[in-house]
C-alpha cells in the first residue's frame, strides 16, 4: 500500500519544460480478431514510459525523486526520462500501422489516431477499420526448367498449407515460403539455388476481395562477359566428388598439398604432420560423423548435420565447411577441423539449489575428450559440499555444523564415460548418423552426513541419449542400480520407532534399487529471442521387475517369509513405477514474461517393498514449488498442522502443482517477479496414523495449498540470485482449509539460484 501511494503520487510533469507535453497513454483500437495486438504496439514509434506489472511507471518515479541536473547512479541507471510527445512519430506510426495492415491483406483498411490533452499530459488513440482481408483465390505455379516442375510435389509439398485458395493473403507467408522453397531445392542437389530465383506476382483485380498468386521459379541468370549481357541458365544438380578432412593447429601460410593423406571408406583425412603433429582421431569417427554422401547428391540437410554432429563431438575447437565447384556439376567438399585441447583440469566452485536447499559446491575435474581416440569423453570429479538441509526430526541436537551455517556434508568422486554412438550388438548406422546418439556410463559414490542420518550412495548407470529433432530429447537408461546405505543417529532411530508407522520405516531404510528409467524432453526456446516458447519433460522409472521376475521363474524362497519379501545383499529391494511431467509455457516480451507451469508427478510401491524409498518420494515447499512453505513442511493432503511438526509424515505419492509467475526488468541487473503457486502432496491409500493425507474428490479443494508473493532476481548474465517472499493464501493444514485466508505478517522469505522454472 505505501508502494502504491507513492508511485500514485509521482508527478510526471514535474521536470517539463512550458512547452513540452507528457505523453501519459497510447491505446490501440481495431476491429479485426485476427490481427495481432502486441504486433501493432511494437510498430508504435513513440512508447510510453515503462510500467511495472502493466500499472505503476516505477522508473520514471525513480528519475523524478532526484533533482533535474542530479547525477546519482540510482537515477542514471534506474530512472527514464519521461516520455516528451513527438507528433511527426504519431504520423509515421499511422503510416506504419497502414503498411502492416496491407500486408496483412486488409487492403481497404483506414488508420487514424486522436488525441486527447489535459494540461500537458496527452493521450494518443490509433483506430484501425481493418475492414474485410483480402483471400486467396488461386495459385498458379511457373516453372521455367521443366526438370524442376517434375520435381514440383517435393519443392512445394511444405508450402501447400499455407498457400492455398481461401486462406488470408499475407506478405509474411509469402516471403517465407521463398525460404521454404530455397531450402527444398537444395535439398534436392540444387547447390546454386537462393531465394531470390522465387518471384511472386499478385493480381488484386480478379474482384469479390480476392487475390491471384502468381509463384515463379525462375531460370539463373549469368553474366555473359563477352558482351555484357545476362543470360538464362537452367538450374543443374551437384553431386559430392570428394569429401577432404584437413587437421591442423593452425592453417595460416599452410600448403594443403604437404599434408598427409589417410582414405577411409568415402573420407580422405589430411594431416598437417608439422612439429611433429600426428594424427589423433580414428577415421571411423570422422566418417561416421560426417553426412556427406560422396557420389550422391550435395545437400543442404547433410551439409548441416555434418556441422552439428562435428560440433558436438566437443573435440574440436573449430569447424568450417567449404565446396569447389570442380565442373561437371560436380563439388568437392572441404570439412577444415581444428582440435581443441585433448586433457585438461579443472576447479570450479559454485552456488547449489538442490530442492530449495541452498548450499556451496566445489569440483575438482579432469577431463579426456578423446580417451580411445574415437572421441569418448572421460570425465572425472572429485566432488565436495556444503548444504543448509530442511531439518526432518526437528527435536535432533546439530552434533556437525559449518561455519555456524551448514548441516549438511557431501563428497565423493564420480567417473562418466560419454561414447559418441549408440553401443549395440546391431548396427543402426543410418539412424545413428540422423540422431547424433550417444552412449554413457555413469560410477558415483557419494557420502552424506545430515543431522538425523550417515547416508552412503553407492551408483551405477548405464544409458543412451539421441536427439530426434532439433526440439526434442530421448534419454533412456535400461540399468540403473543405486545402494543407498542409511545409518541414522540414535535420536532419529527413535523417533522412527515411536512413529511404528510401516511406511515411514521402509521409507527411511537401506535401500537397493535396479531400475530402468526413461525421459522425454521438448524444447523450442530460441536462445537470444523474445519469443514465446514452451517446454515439456517426460519422466518414467520402473524398478525392482527383474529380481521379481527371476525370483518368480526360479521358485526362490522368501528372504523374508513374514513380509513375504527377497533381497538383494541382505537388502530388501525397492518395486515401484514412478512417472511424472512438467509442462511450462513462457510468454515473452521485450521487458517482461509470464510463465505458466503444470508439474504433476505419481509414484506407486508394489510388490517386494510397499513404500516408496526416501529419495524417490514426493515433498511439497521450497524454493522451486510452493514457495509460501518451506521444503518439507507441506501436506500430504490436508493433514493437520499439529501432526506436521513432524516432517518425518510430510511425504508423499503423489504431487500437483502449478505456478504463474509475471517477470519484468527493472534494470539490465534488478528483474522482478510476482507470482501465485497451488498444489500439494498426497499418499494413495488411506493411513490412520496420517488422517486426511490421501487424495479424494471430494476433499480436492480444502488439500489444496495457495501462496502468493514477490520477488527481486540480481542476474549476472552466468547465474542469477533469487529472493522470493511468499505468503500463505489458503492452508490445507489449518482447521480452516476451505477458505482464502491471506497471512502476510509472516511470509516465507526463499533465497534461490537460477530461476524456479
Amino acid at each position: 500500500m505505501v508502494l502504491l501511494f507513492l508511485l500514485s503520487s509521482c508527478n510526471p510533469t514535474k521536470y517539463l519544460k512550458p512547452d513540452e507535453i507528457f505523453l501519459q497513454k497510447n491505446k490501440i483500437k481495431v476491429d479485426a480478431r485476427k490481427i495481432d495486438k502486441d504486433d501493432l504496439k511494437a510498430i508504435v514509434k513513440q512508447k510510453t514510459n515503462k510500467k511495472i506489472l502493466g500499472l505503476f511507471k516505477f522508473h520514471l518515479w525513480v528519475n523524478n525523486r532526484y533533482k533535474e541536473d542530479s547525477e546519482n547512479r540510482v537515477k542514471l541507471n534506474v530512472g527514464e526520462l519521461p516520455v516528451i510527445y513527438d507528433s511527426l512519430l504519431t504520423d509515421k506510426t499511422v503510416k506504419q500501422l497502414k503498411l502492416y495492415t496491407d500486408k496483412r491483406g486488409y487492403f481497404d483498411s483506414k488508420v487514424s489516431f486522436t488525441t486527447k490533452k489535459r494540461k500537458n499530459k496527452i493521450k494518443v488513440e490509433y483506430k484501425i477499420n481493418a475492414g474485410v482481408p483480402y483471400k486467396i483465390k488461386s495459385i498458379d505455379y511457373v516453372f521455367n526448367d521443366d526438370e524442376v516442375k517434375k520435381m514440383a510435389f517435393f519443392i512445394l509439398r511444405k508450402t501447400l498449407l499455407d498457400l492455398k485458395p481461401g486462406n488470408p493473403f499475407d506478405i509474411d507467408i509469402l516471403d517465407k515460403q521463398r525460404d521454404v522453397i530455397k531450402k527444398e531445392m537444395k535439398n534436392l542437389g540444387y547447390y546454386y539455388f537462393n531465394k531470390d530465383y522465387v518471384k511472386y506476382k499478385v493480381d488484386s483485380t480478379v474482384g469479390n476481395k480476392e487475390i491471384a498468386i502468381h509463384l515463379y521459379i525462375e531460370n539463373q541468370k549469368i553474366k555473359d562477359e563477352r558482351n555484357d549481357t545476362l543470360i538464362e541458365k537452367k538450374h543443374n544438380k551437384y553431386s559430392i566428388n570428394d569429401i577432404n578432412v584437413y587437421l591442423s593447429k593452425n592453417y595460416k601460410d599452410k600448403n594443403l598439398h604437404n599434408f598427409d593423406t589417410v582414405s577411409f571408406k568415402n573420407i580422405k583425412v589430411h594431416t598437417d604432420t608439422t612439429n611433429g603433429y600426428k594424427l589423433k582421431y580414428r577415421t571411423r569417427m570422422l566418417n561416421h560423423a560426417i553426412s556427406l554422401d560422396k557420389g550422391g547428391l550435395y545437400l543442404l540437410a547433410d551439409q548441416q548435420n555434418t556441422y552439428k554432429h562435428l560440433t558436438e563431438l566437443r573435440v574440436f575447437k573449430n569447424v568450417n565447411i567449404s565446396f569447389d565447384d570442380i565442373g561437371n556439376n560436380q563439388l568437392n567438399s572441404n570439412i577444415f577441423l581444428t582440435p581443441a585441447l585433448k586433457k585438461s583440469f579443472s576447479i570450479d566452485a559454485i552456488g547449489t539449489h538442490n530442492g530449495g536447499n541452498l548450499g556451496v559446491e566445489s569440483n575438482l575435474i579432469y577431463q579426456n575428450k578423446n580417451l580411445f581416440r574415437g572421441g569418448e569423453h572421460l570425465t572425472v570429479k572429485l566432488n565436495g559440499g556444503l548444504e543448509i538441509q530442511q531439518v526432518i526430526n526437528e527435536d535432533q541436537e546439530e552434533d556437525f555444523s559449518f561455519l555456524g551455517v551448514f548441516n549438511t556434508l557431501e563428497f565423493g568422486p564420480e567417473v562418466n564415460l560419454e561414447f559418441p554412438r549408440f553401443l549395440l550388438p546391431v548396427r543402426l548406422d543410418k539412424f545413428s548418423r540422423k540422431s547424433n546418439p550417444k552412449t554413457t556410463f555413469n560410477f558415483l559414490l557419494n557420502f552424506q552426513k545430515r543431522p538425523e542420518y550417515l547416508r552412503n550412495l553407492t551408483q551405477l548407470t548405464f544409458g543412451y541419449y539421441w536427439r530426434e529433432t532439433r526440439f526434442k530429447k530421448h534419454f533412456i537408461n535400461p540399468v540403473n542400480i543405486s545402494l543407498i546405505d542409511l545409518t541414522p543417529t540414535e535420536e532419529f532411530q527413535e523417533k522412527l520407532n515411536a512413529e511404528n508407522n510401516p511406511f515411514i520405516l521402509n521409507s527411511y531404510q537401506d535401500h537397493f534399487i535396479n531400475s530402468t528409467t526413461y525421459s522425454f524432453i521438448f524444447n523450442n526456446q530460441r536462445v537470444n529471442k523474445a519469443t514465446n516458447f514452451s517446454y515439456f519433460k517426460l519422466n518414467a522409472e520402473f524398478a525392482g521387475n527383474i529380481q521379481s521376475a527371476f525370483n518368480s521363474l526360479t521358485d526362490k524362497e522368501y528372504d523374508n517369509p513374514d513380509t513375504e519379501s527377497y533381497n538383494v545383499r541382505g537388502i530388501r529391494y525397492a518395486q515401484f513405477i514412478k512417472t511424472d511431467f512438467d509442462l511450462r509455457l513462457y510468454g515473452q516480451t521485450k521487458y517482461s514474461s509470464l510463465v505458466k507451469r503444470i508439474n504433476i508427478g505419481i509414484g506407486k510401491p508394489y510388490g517386494n517393498l510397499d513404500a516408496l524409498p526416501f529419495e524417490k518420494s514426493y515433498y511439497g515447499g521450497g524454493a522451486n514449488s510452493i514457495r509460501a512453505w518451506q521444503a518439507r513442511s507441506l501436506g500430504p493432503g490436508s493433514l493437520s498442522d499439529s501432526l506436521t511438526e513432524n516432517s518425518l509424515n510430510q511425504i508423499g505419492e503423489l504431487k500437483i502443482e502449478a505456478n504463474l509467475e509475471y517477470r519484468f526488468d527493472i534494470t539490465k541487473m534488478f528483474k522482478g517477479a510476482a507470482f501465485i503457486d497451488a498444489g500439494n502432496i498426497w499418499i494413495l491409500k488411506e493411513d490412520e496414523n496420517r488422517p486426511n493425507a490421501d487424495i479424494k474428490a471430494d476433499k480436492f479443494w480444502n488439500d489444496i495449498a495457495i501462496g502468493v508473493g514477490v520477488g527481486l532476481r540480481l542476474d549476472f548474465n552466468f547465474f542469477l540470485i533469487r529472493f522470493d517472499l511468499a505468503a500463505k493464501l489458503k492452508d490445507p493444514g489449518s482447521t480452516t482449509p476451505e477458505k482464502l485466508d491471506l497471512i502476510w505478517r509472516s511470509p516465507t522469505l526463499n533465497l534461490g539460484i537460477g530461476y524456479p522454472f
